[in-house]
């Protein structure tokens, strides 16, 4: 009688161990595009990543506690046990394509791989799901087979195409490989001219826009690069693909500028990942004449969707270049002021005290009490100086005050150092934290954050009023409770989408990366004379155990 009991107590206990350690997962795999969840052995969800969040429409509060089988749709009902079955018995599911359903009932193709979770004793107590949404790649291949049945004797252009999509995205960045599938698709719909613009991070007008079909000879007649007006703007906002007869007859038509070639039928192609925008194909003067046709269309809105891997590559990686540039020289401009402040500062206060124990040691050996004491108290007082300096040097690397005080009390530091530095009337920290610790890594991320925001406020904001909010909320079965700091200043603002595409503001990205890293959520709300609020939402990860030497917990 009581072994079921027994079994059904190590359930529970596995569970529970799968739990604590779900939103360590979550922070390692918040980065992730796929879908990241934890779940037991009875397909009850543990853990929700913000990719999950992002694939299905459901919150990790709509999804935790909830089972897995409200994602399947009826027909496929039965794969969640049989998924569970084969984990139990320390098998993985690796590389399953089936079909999930969104919170809005769309249906989703998607290529699932699960692995066996092991508690702390080595025993499987759930599993890790890992989804990847597939569903614009099997569009894609479907409107390839619908083009190769249509159109047998476009073999060649077809595995351009293709090379596009296995090995040109693979092995070149950059313009080349945009105007490359620009290419590509001008071959594949039969078109005299092909663009590729990508767009602007905020939707607005082009940032980047290479061309296929005109010389150089034209393209500099031509003049500036086209900003997204007209057609090419009218694009941007368009979900289906665009077919034009006469480009001029067109009511977005804004024309052509002097020395342009003339161009009659359109073809345009959105380029898009879920819901953002990330650029357009646009075709031009259908070989033979006439218009271009719906396989046309179907045919390089396959290609866009290998495009739009593209470009979504080429923006990630020119923002962790930027990134990176901006933390070396923020690196390097830290270390040029440790210096300076090591010569300025420490040094000469350690070459003072110094002179000084030398001029008292020969004092003393001449016999000349009262100088000795003079020179003796002269150095130890530039010593104590030089305690007080190292310790500003210190603090200027890593906060010792989050080490004294903890995270409130650093902040009531920082908070009263800034408000002296700008001259803010009203400087206010509002926390319910005081005397509680957090993980290391937590607390320097939050001051950290803080800090920048705080530094922005000062140097951009022109406000005499700011508010910091430091809140832990209740803690919940199953999760960590969050921790959630909100600074606010009622200065000029700004509008943050037009500084999204600034890759240089390494500070507004910066503050982004820590809070992402630690498994957080990062907002920031401002508008031009409505000052500027940034708000980081952090799981409330407590401090992990330190024993000394003698076993006793610090």
């Amino acid at each position: 009688m009581t072994l079921p009991m027994a079994e059904d107590r190590r359930k529970a206990l596995s569970e529970a161990r799968l739990a604590e350690l779900a939103p360590v997962l979550d922070t390692l795999l918040e980065q992730s595009d796929d879908a990241i969840f934890c779940k037991t052995l009875r397909n009850v969800i543990v853990s929700w990543s913000r990719g999950a969040e992002r694939m299905y429409g459901y919150t990790a509060s709509e999804m935790v506690g909830q089972p897995v089988t409200r994602l399947l749709p009826p027909e496929r009902a039965g794969e969640a046990a049989d998924i569970s079955r084969r984990i139990a018995h320390g098998e993985w599911v690796d590389h399953l394509e089936t079909v999930r359903l969104t919170k809005d009932g769309r249906r989703l193709n998607v290529l699932l791989t699960v692995s066996p979770a092991r508690d702390a004793l080595g025993r499987i107590c759930g599993a890790v799901v890992v989804a990847r949404d597939i569903t614009e790649r099997i569009r894609a291949e479907e409107a390839m087979r619908r083009l190769e049945a249509e159109a047998q004797g476009r073999t060649v252009v077809l595995e351009a195409a293709s090379r596009v999509a296995l090995d040109i995205l693979s092995s070149q960045t950059g313009v080349d490989a945009l105007r490359h599938i620009a290419d590509s698709a001008r071959r594949l719909s039969g078109a005299r001219y092909a663009a590729l613009g990508v767009a602007r991070p905020d939707g607005r007008g082009l940032a980047e826009f290479v061309t296929v079909g005109l010389t150089a000879q034209e393209e500099a007649a031509i003049g500036p690069r086209p900003m997204g007006r007209g057609v090419l703007g009218h694009l941007l906002d368009c979900r289906e693909p665009l077919r034009i007869d006469s480009l001029a007859a067109h009511p977005a038509s804004a024309g052509f500028p002097p020395n342009h070639p003339p161009m009659d039928s359109f073809l345009g192609v959105p380029i898009r990942r879920g819901d953002t925008v990330l650029g357009s194909l646009y075709l031009t003067d259908k070989e033979g004449g006439g218009a271009f046709t719906e396989a046309d269309a179907a045919a390089v809105q396959a290609l866009g969707a290998y495009a739009a891997v593209a470009i979504h590559n080429l923006q990630m990686l020119s923002r962790q270049r930027a990134l990176t540039r901006g933390l070396i020289t923020a690196q390097e401009e830290e270390r040029r002021a440790v210096a300076y402040d090591l010569h300025d500062g420490l040094t000469q206060y350690v070459m003072a005290a110094h002179a000084h124990l030398e001029a008292f040691r020969r004092a003393q050996e001449a016999g000349k009490a009262e100088r000795a004491a003079r020179e003796l108290d002269q150095g130890l007082r530039y010593l104590k100086e030089s305690v007080v300096e190292s310790r500003r040097l210190v603090n200027g690397l890593r906060p010792l005050a989050l080490d004294d005080l903890g995270l409130a009390g650093a902040l009531e530091q920082l908070l009263h150092e800034e408000k002296a530095r700008a001259g803010w009337q009203d400087a206010d920290l509002i926390h319910n934290i005081a005397g509680r610790r957090f993980d290391s890594a937590l607390e320097a991320a939050a001051y950290r954050v803080a800090q920048e925001a705080l530094t922005n406020a000062r140097k951009h904001a022109a406000t005499d009023r700011v508010r910091v909010l430091l809140l832990a909320g209740q803690e919940e079965p199953g999760r960590f409770p969050q921790l959630t700091l909100e600074v606010q200043d009622w200065g000029c603002g700004f509008v943050p989408r037009e500084k999204a595409g600034e890759t240089e503001r390494v500070g507004l990205h910066g503050m982004a990366e820590r809070v992402s890293l630690m498994g957080g959520t990062y907002r920031l709300q401002s508008a031009p004379g409505m000052g500027t609020t940034i708000r980081a939402v952090f799981p409330a990860l407590p401090p992990l155990p330190d024993t000394e030497e003698n076993g006793e917990q610090r």
